[in-house]
């Protein structure tokens, strides 16, 4: 419930966080890749659905397959449609969706330092990107083509549909809460965090998807609202990070950076290190 009430929140925000200028960017990649993926998704679903027909040339119980080819290449047309457009939308927009996300957070923890920028920086969270995607695309397939396998079934569908949805929503919700959890956590503290928040997961990308899925504007407003609502969302329930403290700690300039020190670092490894630094210079 806390992640769907998140986004109430951002409508409220909107001037406050200066997030028209975010709406842009997201705006043309999307549209290209909505674009693509729709036109994608259609021929797809018009080709199974006659693949399906022709496997059944009889004429008595024609008008049933019919409607069962109808009703599973329409599945399988939302499915894949949803599924491709969330991925390349959580990938491609993620450089601009970050550092969104890091002003958002600025603003709303006076304790919270902004990791040094860089280009590496830049590049090491576009690869984290790719890889959490990866690795969660690759999970949700397996578990949506289960699913499609089941909804052959005659009556199926009814059930499988609304799991489909709600598994593609888990996955969007860790996806726009990564915007987040990159500057905080390691991809393996990450998937915790997220089995520790599944159900506003689920929330955050249930509405993620409804927004994706209003036309013409959907895929504009989705990612920018999605990872604002993720980013208030996690900065309401996290509170300061060690990550942050850390930061304030070391503000000044020790034998090293803690900007330049990895993220993805073990809370364990910074403290050692901190201590190594500050007893070299004792």
């Amino acid at each position: 419930m806390n992640g769907i009430l998140a986004y109430l929140r951002v409508l409220k925000s909107i001037g406050k966080y200066g997030l028209l200028k975010y709406f842009l960017f997201s705006g043309i990649v999307s549209l290209i890749i909505a674009a693509g993926v729709t036109s994608a998704s259609v021929y797809l679903g018009d080709v199974l659905g006659t693949w399906m027909r022709y496997f059944y040339p009889w004429e008595t119980g024609s008008g049933i397959i019919a409607k069962f080819s109808e009703w599973t290449s329409g599945i399988t047309l939302f499915a894949l449609g949803l599924f491709s457009l969330k991925y390349l939308l959580l990938i491609m927009v993620s450089p601009i969706m970050s550092y969104m996300s890091d002003s958002i957070e600025r603003q709303m923890n006076d304790d919270y330092v902004s990791p040094k920028f860089s280009i590496k920086t830049m590049i090491s969270d576009l690869v984290r990107s790719i890889r959490i995607n990866l690795r969660n695309l690759s999970k949700e397939l397996i578990i949506t083509i289960g699913l499609l396998i089941v909804s052959l079934f005659p009556g199926a569908a009814v059930v499988t549909a609304p799991l489909i949805f709600l598994v593609q929503a888990y996955y969007a919700g860790f996806g726009i809460l990564d915007y987040w959890m990159e500057r905080h956590y390691r991809v393996a503290d990450s998937i915790g965090y997220i089995r520790d928040h599944r159900l506003d997961a689920v929330g955050l990308g249930t509405v993620y998807l409804g927004l994706l899925l209003i036309p013409f504007i959907g895929p504009v407003i989705a990612p920018v609202l999605g990872a604002t609502a993720a980013t208030i969302y996690a900065v309401e329930n996290e509170g300061i990070s060690v990550m942050s403290l850390l930061n304030k700690i070391v503000s000044w300039d020790y034998n090293f950076h803690l900007n330049e020190f990895s993220s993805k670092s073990t809370e364990e490894e910074i403290l050692k290190r901190i201590l190594q630094s500050l007893s070299s210079t004792i």
